[in-house]
């Protein structure tokens, strides 16, 4: 079985909101990190995100990002494009899905919302670098888990898009959810969780995302998020 240590984060560069920011008001002015995950699977690694890419002139306008090389994110770890066996995208924004161009012929898997939602419009995605591009090969999911590989699967936890997914990792030491951008931060997970627990008891309680409930029927002993550093253990 996996260790946790075989769940790697990968540092892709960070971009910045701006000060007026009316969707996420309280994160006006914020400093936001961009990761994705390497799987060091038996079978070959797996690469959960790809991380931000340039080409979107409205996003790199709004929140002038600063990108890591996407080849020196991967040699840090030892790893070339190549040798990567599988891709996964909790969802397809660009700071997710911006690389995915670099593995034609990889299978990538993907929610069908989020396949649909991404060729709708040049301010989701950019479908060149993420779904339509030459030698893309697309596993799609139709609103269903799907097997990644032996111990590691994806599952729909719809809530920032609606073809959202989070991926799950059984290791000795515990299940770990890398659950993409299901909540901005780990913090905010912390604050619906007790909220929802509070409702559960009957308690007064403030209004909470109702996808929490989704990530707790995983049962995860950790949970990792996409734009944060910090994580959520069970019992911390």
């Amino acid at each position: 079985m996996l260790r946790a240590r075989d769940v790697v984060r990968v540092h892709m560069g960070h971009y910045t909101v701006p000060q007026e920011f009316p969707r996420n008001p309280e994160l006006g002015g914020a400093a936001i990190v961009v990761t994705a995950y390497v799987v060091r699977h038996p079978d070959g690694p797996i690469l959960l995100d790809t991380g931000m890419t340039a080409g979107h002139q409205k996003a790199e306008a709004l929140f002038h990002p600063l990108i890591r090389p996407f080849d020196d994110a991967l040699r840090e770890l030892g790893l070339v494009a190549s040798d990567v066996r599988a891709v996964a995208n909790c969802h397809l924004h660009i700071d997710h899905s911006g690389n995915n161009f670099r593995f034609p012929a990889t299978p990538i898997f993907v929610q069908k919302a989020e396949r649909d939602a991404a060729g709708t419009t040049l301010d989701y995605s950019l479908p060149d670098k993420t779904i339509d591009f030459p030698g893309a090969t697309l596993e799609v999911l139709d609103g269903e888990e799907a097997e990644i590989a032996p111990g590691v699967r994806a599952v729909p936890t719809p809530g920032h898009t609606a073809g959202h997914q989070s991926f799950v990792v059984d290791t000795q030491e515990g299940r770990i959810v890398i659950g993409g951008q299901a909540f901005n931060d780990a913090s905010a997970y912390a604050r619906d969780l007790l909220a929802w627990r509070l409702d559960r008891e009957g308690k007064s309680h403030p209004r909470y995302a109702p996808w929490v409930a989704r990530l707790q029927e995983l049962d995860p002993w950790r949970i990792t998020f996409a734009h944060d550093l910090a994580i959520w253990e069970r019992g911390t």
